[in-house]
């Protein structure tokens, strides 16, 4: 059975990450060390230089993933740097800064990246559009899901999550998950 590391120091993302995959030939592990987040113009680029990062300093196949909320109104600001702005922003943040904002079209960037040592890295992403709402909903999720409206839909990421409707990450990891079972599958 094939080992692969899921790099995080998240618990809750490793899990998450676990029952997107399900049942398979390999097996899945935690390993929770920080890794160096280049800066980049997008997610791909981050979860490619930390997953080749990761396996090199490591010696282990590994996987890692990067999320970056990109918004029209600010020339896809915040982007990569998602983690660090929202710490600073928080939901009340998100709002003052778009309070007016005629145009709220943003999106997310779903990254992850599969990496051997000494290889180059194999990524897949996911784009999910949407707009930014004018009020804060749902309590489920990052700061940024409380405003974060997917296209066709009426409510929130967060809402979705409070209602256990709505599962993040799929596309990005299934993709992955088809590349590994094709190529390293017993």
């Amino acid at each position: 059975m094939k080992h692969i590391y899921f790099v995080t120091q998240n618990n809750y993302k490793f899990q998450k990450f676990q029952e997107t995959m399900g049942q398979t030939n390999i097996q899945f592990e935690q390993l929770p060390i920080a890794t160096p987040e280049i800066q980049a113009e997008n997610n791909r680029q981050v979860a490619e230089y930390s997953a080749q990062w990761a396996a090199n300093e490591q010696q282990h196949p590994v996987i890692c993933e990067d999320v970056g909320l990109y918004i029209k109104a600010y020339g896809g600001f915040p982007g990569p740097y998602l983690s660090q702005i929202e710490k600073w922003l928080k939901t009340p943040g998100f709002l003052k800064l778009m309070k007016d904002q005629a145009d709220r079209t943003s999106y997310w960037e779903y990254a992850v990246a599969y990496c051997e040592p000494g290889k180059q890295p194999l990524s897949f992403h996911t784009i999910l559009t949407g707009n930014i709402a004018v009020e804060a909903k749902g309590s489920d999720g990052w700061y940024a899901d409380k405003i974060f409206v997917p296209d066709g839909g009426t409510k929130t990421i967060a809402e979705l999550l409070d209602e256990k409707t709505y599962r993040r990450n799929r596309d990005h990891y299934e993709k992955l998950f088809e590349y590994l079972e094709t190529h390293l599958g017993e």
